[in-house]
């Protein structure tokens, strides 16, 4: 009795090597937009860990970051913006040599991360959101353009209006 070899025909071949890349074509397209949607989420996890820091902060001093009086939100305050939440200033991994926070039971948080991006996270009283002053927790974004400047990849948590 005669066995005949199987074997794949060159047509099958190339059909299984045409859905192979077809769906590579289609994971190179997609990774990088769901690299970004993963750091994104990251930050926003980071930044409401950080917002819980500050509200024990506030719970215990009665002030934000920088010393700031809760709720106090204007066009403008001079000087208000924390630009990187591990400075001593913001009262959430250190007390305030300078100017210590009275009744600081700190450490807040051990360590503020750097947002997925490689940018320190900000506190900011007076944060413009559409025309609107906001006090706002938030990382840069994917750009890391920041101080003052308020663009449309900013991610921010709102402390208050």
């Amino acid at each position: 009795m005669k066995h005949r070899q199987q074997a794949f025909t060159l047509i099958e071949l190339l059909v299984v090597i045409a859905i192979i890349g077809i769906l590579t074509g289609i994971t190179i397209i997609a990774l990088p937009k769901a690299i970004e949607f993963a750091r994104i989420t990251k930050a926003k996890a980071e930044i409401r860990d950080i917002v819980t820091s500050i509200r024990r902060l506030e719970l215990d001093t009665g002030q934000w970051p920088g010393h700031q009086e809760i709720n106090v939100i204007g066009n403008e305050i001079p000087n208000n913006e924390i630009w990187d939440l591990n400075e001593e200033v913001a009262g959430l991994t250190q007390n305030d040599s300078a100017d210590p926070y009275p009744n600081w039971r700190g450490y807040y948080a051990a360590y503020i991360p750097l947002d997925p991006w490689g940018n320190p996270y900000f506190f900011d009283s007076d944060y413009d959101v559409d025309g609107i002053w906001v006090i706002a927790v938030g990382s840069f974004g994917p750009n890391g353009i920041g101080h003052n400047v308020y663009d449309e990849d900013d991610i921010i948590y709102e402390l208050g209006r």
